[in-house]
């Protein structure tokens, strides 16, 4: 009797963990991306076809998760330009490229003088997107700062 007790609650387990799982994996896909962002060391460098911005840029925290369902959260926290203590551009958005390509671009988000920026939304994700980069850029694509560090 107590291994059939044994026996239907590890059942129970296993069709519960089961079940977990794929609603996990259904609700956004698998993460496509997950990283960590620098700043823009060099003014203008030239990255996966993207220009940088024409002063040097530095990043406290950057933060970006991209699924495969095309959600995707972009976090930004003191980007600033060093030489003036403060972010000049009063907004901005954010780029995502699968290799030398831009797939999708957000729309313009607020950008703090402190250089604090957040990004919800869902992009469209060509398949399959390859060497995927995403770039915190201006309006007009100059970059500032970018994941990968």
């Amino acid at each position: 009797m107590a291994r059939s007790i044994r026996l239907i609650l590890a059942l129970t387990l296993l069709v519960a963990l089961a079940a977990a799982t794929v609603a996990t994996a259904s609700a956004g896909g698998r993460k496509v991306l997950d990283s960590t962002m620098a700043g823009l060391p060099v003014p203008s460098t030239v990255l996966n076809g993207l220009t940088g911005g024409g002063a040097p840029w530095q990043i406290e925290n950057g933060r970006v998760l991209l699924f495969a369902d095309g959600r995707l959260h972009v976090e930004v926290e003191g980007l600033i330009i060093p030489a003036q203590g403060r972010n000049p551009v009063p907004q901005g958005k954010a780029v995502v490229t699968c290799g030398e390509t831009v797939a999708a671009e957000t729309a313009l988000v607020p950008f703090s003088e402190a250089g604090d920026a957040e990004i919800d939304t869902v992009v469209d994700l060509p398949d399959p997107c390859h060497g995927v980069a995403v770039f915190f850029t201006n309006a007009t694509g100059r970059w500032f700062a970018v994941t990968g560090f």
